[in-house]
């Protein structure tokens, strides 16, 4: 990452169909996140609060949403993009003891 963060956010980016990928990838990669290897139709996200929040608007675990907005995306990213879904923490284990 470019930027140090003690808890950086994750996401997953789901690919459009028949899109080229390279753009997409290379745009977040600019844009501060580490871009995750593309297996079968989509690539994790990882990312400081900032570059979720000046890319998106808004950081995963703050949106109500399952997936975060596309429309401050430049439309040949957001072409490119099905959805940027949201990776919710799993909830079993304990959590205090």
């Amino acid at each position: 990452m470019t930027q140090n963060s003690p808890n950086p956010l994750s996401s997953h980016v789901l690919l459009a169909a028949q899109k080229p990928v390279e753009q997409v990838l290379a745009y977040f990669a600019d844009h501060g996140f580490d871009v995750g290897e593309v297996i079968a139709s989509g690539f994790a996200l990882t990312g400081p609060r900032t570059a979720y929040l000046e890319t998106f608007g808004t950081a995963p675990d703050t949106t109500q949403s399952d997936e975060l907005p596309l429309e401050r995306l430049p439309r040949e990213i957001a072409d490119g993009i099905e959805a940027v879904a949201v990776l919710s923490p799993p909830d079993f284990g304990p959590t205090s003891y």
